[in-house]
């Protein structure tokens, strides 16, 4: 099975500090994302509009698509709960070639 890339887009919530969101960020990506089963990578930029991207790659379809389990972190739930889910936009692509 190919490789699979999963774009997310988001704004935080607009009463959240970018510099506090930004901070928030860089720790999910240090202790929450090296934990995440068969997650090979994880990039994360932010337009000059405050649009976040994401952009994960795992090792199948079946492990992108995988309901979230509970990380069972505070890093993770306040990661979540300073996005605007109404301007969430998640897809997923296969990787065709490398």
């Amino acid at each position: 099975m190919p490789p699979v890339l999963q774009f997310v887009r988001f704004k935080p919530r607009a009463d959240v500090d970018p510099a506090e969101f930004a901070a928030i960020n860089e720790r999910f990506q240090r202790e929450i994302a090296p934990a995440l089963p068969d997650l090979e990578r994880r990039e994360a930029s932010v337009d000059a509009d405050g649009v976040w991207n994401l952009v994960l790659r795992y090792s199948t379809m079946d492990a992108a698509t995988r309901p979230p389990g509970d990380h069972g972190s505070e890093v993770a739930g306040a990661f979540m709960s300073m996005i605007d889910m109404s301007t969430m936009n998640v897809s997923f692509a296969t990787i065709v070639s490398e």
